[in-house]
């Protein structure tokens, strides 16, 4: 009997037994752990809005092994660790260093290496020493980041520090405003693929890496993920998520050889035993004797499992353990072993044992609650086992109470109802509309959400039950049978039969069994048409802002060109804050200083009248406008002239605090102005020259005609052959005056055009030689005879006998004939000296006399056109001008030195040696 008894356990060894304590944690309350949000490959958001990353799914994997249930709290980093520092979550992977101290405990096995990398542009050189950089260099961090806190440890920070959120960073760096980020290396490179910057380059850094592992206050549930960890390294699922996560291109085999063994052993156990059930079921009364073999293995199923054999002994009512410790080593008695079990329990209990005491059954099965401790302190425990009486000659001798500890069975069932209780009211009443559907894309179940989404009746739920998931032009085009991918799609969802016309959001999970057979898919989806009309409302408005934007952006443009065109800014002053900005966007400053320093740009003589009239204006909030001249300006950076006009800017309680107005440099115009005043002063003084020239030119060319005529009448009349030389001499004077005067006339009328000039090479000695004889002529001549006059000496200095130049001979007898005829008018005694010599690499010529002289103010004014000093002597004033322009031409230089009235003239010339008029 005891064999049979050995049989029966063993059945029950073959009933599964699982299901795990929770730790203290249940579905209402789960264990939260805050995570980053964009700490990629590690922890981040999808773009689903789930929770993802490789610590994500290490947690996952192995909380729910433990079936420990848990959620994941994604939030700003700052925020995470605030989270659970008010320990309003459980855990958070972070560095270890940070939560070396109690209350928190660390994880020994869960590590990460935290790695800092350093991203810059393809064209920055690659980071040096943090202590080589400079102060020009610029460096950005994430606040509270595992870089700062290692910067923020160095003796100093010889560059500029940043701090940035990584977007910002990266984008920082990518457009030069910084030169270097340093953050974790691998979300750096995940950030940069998702930001699309190809240019950027990571770098290791010189800063160690920090530990990364999971912190929380609890440590039997650290020690849990601890102890569940190295299962995970041993059995090779956390291999497969490193490889995920950090070396995609890895190829598993799921299948190891040990596995793949075991395996094999236990179905070829399973089978066995299986086999030797059914033989012991047809054979048990032949084979109980012989079976040895059969009791080891029936010992071994009972070690296995949570087994007990109690013996009960029918003649003395002592109970004994038979295997197992349920009983005290000793034993009990019949009625204490029945004093533990539950009380409503204990008669059915006594009723069935009574049976099999009387040998009136020799079996009975039953479950029942049993206490294992003491009644102060119960331990329940549920069993589930069978009597089986053993019998002597025929008489009841021995009971065994074969049975199973079932209370985890029993409160994992529960536990199991509860949860799909729970289940299906979280199913029912979900914010998402989901919907189920069975392999073959048949509909199989949807909550109350999917059905207001798709707006459900009795006919429209027949229509949905009748389609399939696989054949939906909706979902078609994103599924395909069998696959593993999760697919989203974002479209239209119109079925006008239906009356349905809407845009959904939908996503569809398959899930797959062990063996990768496709169980059921989950379908999810919420209405996005409000969210779509939004979003293209939005579109629409930013379509136009930015349209607003272009054309603002066009009017500044040409607002920016018409004030530059125009030479002017557009200007506010603020009356509180006392600072004047310049600026010609209406949007960005390009010129700003305090009212004090804009001051000290005026000019100082008419500084304090001019502030003193803008005052009058700004007390009075009153519109102005001014011209005021600048000896500097921020504007120009040199003296200029301004027009400023202004205007106030009224708050809404009518004050003003600040003018707005328009500057424009108006130098340009004020120099005209100066201009237009001097050539109109010069041009008054030339209209003046110009009558006086007509009257003079009227007299000079009647007073040589009058001579002329006069003497000529009178040539009929003479007697004496020397008043006839005499008259002959005084009308050849006068015609010699009179074609002096002519030439000159036509001369000043060509001087507007370029005057000729026709060098040829020449000996120059011999040539002055020549121009000298004819001017001792002409001073001869011109010199009157009365007795007793003193008279003038006509000197010549030829300092060479021979001298080749290249010059035009007759420009040259012209202005030395010029200067000779002008000298002669102020000179009646003393002498008239004509020379030349060579000066540098041209001829100096002068014409020195000791005549009336000239004043040093009016030796400036000497070769303009008609100017005269002496109204009473002969003469155009146009012969020194005619003088000036022939040297101009020649590329030389004219002049008159002079110590003053009575000391003389010399007039003098410098042209090249060799004449060149090429321009």
């Amino acid at each position: 009997m005891k064999k049979l008894l050995y049989i029966i356990l063993f059945l029950y060894a073959l009933t599964p037994a699982s299901g795990k304590d929770f730790y203290g944690y249940t579905e209402d309350r789960p264990l939260t752990i805050a995570c980053d949000w964009d700490f990629r490959p590690f922890e981040f958001v999808d773009n689903d809005g789930q929770p993802a990353g490789y610590n994500v799914e290490v947690l996952d994997l192995l909380l729910n092994r433990l079936e420990i249930p848990h959620q994941f709290v994604m939030l700003e980093w700052d925020e995470a660790v605030r989270t659970f520092e008010r320990r309003e979550a459980d855990l958070i992977h972070a560095l270890a260093f940070e939560y070396r101290m109690r209350p928190y405990v660390s994880t020994q096995k869960y590590v990460n290496y935290y790695r800092l990398g350093a991203a810059r542009k393809a064209s920055t050189p690659p980071l040096p020493h943090l202590k080589d950089l400079d102060a020009e260099t610029t460096v950005a961090v994430r606040l509270g980041d595992y870089a700062a806190m290692e910067i923020e440890t160095l003796d100093s920070i010889p560059f500029r520090l940043r701090y940035l959120p990584p977007k910002e960073g990266l984008l920082a760096v990518s457009t030069g405003s910084a030169a270097y980020y340093i953050w974790g290396e691998e979300p750096m490179k995940q950030k940069i693929k998702e930001l699309a910057l190809d240019s950027m380059v990571v770098d290791k850094t010189e800063l160690p890496a920090g530990e990364l592992r999971i912190i929380g206050y609890d440590k039997d549930i650290v020690d849990i993920i601890d102890d569940e960890y190295t299962r995970l390294e041993q059995d090779g699922a956390l291999q497969k998520v490193q490889d995920k996560w950090f070396f995609p291109d890895r190829v598993h085999d799921d299948a190891s050889p040990l596995t793949v063994v075991i395996l094999m052993a236990l179905a070829i156990l399973m089978v066995v035993i299986a086999l030797l059930g059914v033989l012991i079921h047809l054979r048990v009364k032949a084979a109980v004797h012989s079976n040895t073999v059969m009791k080891d293995m029936m010992e071994q199923a009972l070690h296995m499992g949570d087994y007990y054999v109690l013996e009960y002994d029918i003649q003395t009512g002592h109970v004994r353990n038979a295997y197992g410790d349920l009983l005290p080593p000793g034993g009990v008695s019949r009625e204490e072993l029945i004093s533990h079990i539950w009380p409503d329990e204990q008669a059915d209990f006594r009723d069935r044992i009574g049976l099999v005491v009387r040998g009136e059954s020799d079996e009975q099965h039953f479950r029942k609650r049993y206490n294992r401790a003491t009644a102060e302190h119960p331990d329940w425990h549920e069993y589930d086992g069978t009597v089986i009486l053993e019998r002597e000659e025929g008489e009841p001798r021995y009971i065994f109470h074969a049975f199973k500890d079932i209370t985890r069975e029993v409160r994992e069932e529960a536990h199991n109802q509860e949860m799909a209780a729970l289940y299906m009211k979280v199913f029912d009443t979900n914010l998402t509309a989901m919907s189920f559907y069975a392999p073959d894309g048949r509909l199989i179940d949807f909550n109350q959400k999917m059905r207001e989404l798709c707006q459900m009746d009795a006919g429209t739920e027949q229509a949905f039950r009748e389609g399939n998931l696989f054949d939906d032009p909706l979902t078609q085009p994103f599924i395909q049978q069998g696959k593993r991918d999760v697919f989203h799609y974002c479209g239209r969802m119109y079925y006008p039969e239906l009356g349905i016309d809407k845009f959904i959001e939908s996503r569809i999970q398959p899930v797959f069994d062990d063996e990768g057979h496709a169980v059921f898919y989950v379908v999810t989806a919420r209405d996005v048409t409000a969210e779509r009309d939004m979003y293209m409302k939005q579109r629409e408005h930013d379509r136009q802002l930015q349209a607003t934007n272009d054309r603002i952006t066009l009017y500044e443009k040409q607002l920016r060109y018409l004030l530059e065109e125009s030479k002017m800014w557009v200007w506010r002053f603020d009356l509180v804050e006392h600072r004047i900005t310049f600026l010609r966007s209406l949007r960005h400053a390009e010129i700003e200083e305090t009212f004090e320093d804009y001051k000290k740009s005026l000019a100082e003589d008419s500084r304090e009248s001019l502030l003193q009239n803008m005052r009058q204006y700004v007390q009075k909030g009153l519109p102005f406008q001014a011209v005021y001249e600048m000896k500097n300006t921020p504007l120009t950076q040199s003296h200029a002239w301004h027009s400023i006009s202004g205007m106030p800017l009224h708050e809404p309680d009518g004050t003003v605090r600040r003018y707005f107005g328009i500057v424009r440099d108006i130098t340009d115009l004020m120099s005209a102005q100066e201009r237009l005043r001097e050539e109109t002063a010069r041009a008054e003084d030339s209209g003046r020259m110009k009558a006086a020239f007509l009257a003079n030119m009227t007299h000079e060319i009647r007073t040589p005609l009058n001579a002329i005529v006069g003497f000529s009448d009178l040539l009929q009349v003479v007697e004496t052959q020397e008043e006839r030389q005499e008259f002959i001499h005084i009308i050849r004077n006068n015609c010699d005056m009179l074609l002096r005067l002519i030439n000159d006339i036509l001369e000043a009328s060509n001087m507007g055009q370029a005057l000729a000039i026709q060098p040829v090479e020449v000996d120059l000695p011999a040539v002055f030689d020549d121009i000298c004889q004819t001017l001792a002529q002409r001073v001869q001549d011109s010199l009157p005879h009365q007795a007793g006059e003193p008279g003038v000496e006509f000197i010549k200095d030829n300092p060479a006998d021979s001298y080749t130049a290249v010059l035009d001979k007759g420009r040259l007898q012209q202005i030395l004939t010029n200067f000779v005829t002008n000298a002669v008018k102020y000179t009646h005694e003393g002498h008239i000296k004509v020379g030349w010599r060579e000066q540098g690499s041209g001829l100096f010529f002068y014409c020195e006399d000791t005549g009336a002289g000239i004043p040093k103010e009016q030796q400036a004014s000497v070769f303009e056109r008609f100017v005269k000093l002496n109204d009473f002597v002969q003469g155009t004033g146009l012969g020194l001008s005619i003088c000036k322009a022939i040297i101009d031409r020649c590329k030389g230089e004219i002049g008159v030195t002079s110590e003053g009235p009575g000391h003389g003239s010399t007039f003098w010339f410098w042209i090249p040696r060799v004449l060149d008029l090429a321009e």
